[in-house]
């Protein structure tokens, strides 16, 4: 297509920042299995204020935790309300510890924590989260992870503060098909229908799982997303769903622009 495909960006769980004050904020914060995940965003910070314990809960995913590996045990510690060998665990209980020295170990400011767990169909899942001690007056006593809305999972971030839903990638690809952008009878065109089908009918995954499901590069529907937003905000003629299996004639355009989807 005509412009360079962007980077797939995304917008972090506005309640993890100060933007709030501390009493508009309820006590557990609700994290979407694919943000605690780090599909589409950056892992999430977590905050452990001394003397307190922060907890992340996969109660209501009805998951259970296999294991835990702290990057950088120097100044955190942590619990599960079962041991792991049960696998009943289903929260981890984190604590701020006086510094301690490890031989040959490495330390860090912000430090990782990833954690493994396991479905009820037995699907292994893995979190991670960056790991630092809480500043100013505590703002929360933990996490607790669950299946984000539909809605939620179904909005692809393509730039800053700009969201394109399935509705919008569609509307781009048929866009791009009537621009000359790309023929109907090229294999991605199929793909991206398959995952627009997949994504209308799938409640478990996200549209990252899905795109790679398929095999279909985020950069496309980034692309798509974008074409179908400015769609919108530009008027065109309706091409009819039947016209796509039709030769098309492009004499306005020139031939540079008739490029090809590449992943």
């Amino acid at each position: 297509m005509r412009r360079f495909f962007g980077s797939v960006g995304t917008i972090v769980l506005l309640c993890l920042t100060n933007i709030l004050p501390a009493h508009a904020q309820p006590a557990v914060l609700t994290v979407s299995t694919s943000e605690a995940r780090g599909l589409n965003s950056k892992a999430i910070n977590v905050q452990v204020w001394a003397g307190r314990a922060t907890a992340i809960d996969f109660s209501r995913v009805n998951e259970r935790i296999t294991q835990i590996f702290l990057a950088d045990p120097s100044r955190f510690t942590y619990a599960t309300d079962t041991a792991t060998q049960s696998g009943q665990a289903t929260t981890v209980f984190l604590r701020q510890i006086q510094p301690l020295k490890f031989p040959h170990l490495t330390r860090a400011n912000v430090t990782n924590l990833f954690i493994k767990t396991k479905t009820e169909d037995g699907t292994a899942r893995l979190y991670t989260f960056n790991l630092l001690p809480g500043e100013n007056s505590p703002k929360y006593n933990g996490l607790s992870i669950a299946v984000g809305s539909k809605q939620q999972r179904y909005i692809l971030e393509v730039g800053s503060f700009r969201q394109a839903t399935l509705n919008d990638i569609e509307r781009g690809l048929i866009s791009a098909v009537r621009r000359g952008y790309t023929p109907p009878s090229d294999p991605v065109v199929a793909k991206i229908r398959e995952f627009l089908a997949l994504a209308r009918n799938t409640s478990d995954k996200s549209l990252v799982e899905i795109a790679q499901s398929v095999n279909l590069s985020l950069r496309v529907l980034t692309e798509l997303g974008l074409l179908g937003i400015e769609d919108t905000a530009t008027p065109t003629r309706t091409v009819p769903k039947s016209s796509l299996n039709q030769p098309l004639m492009h004499n306005s355009i020139p031939k540079t622009e008739l490029i090809r989807f590449r992943e």
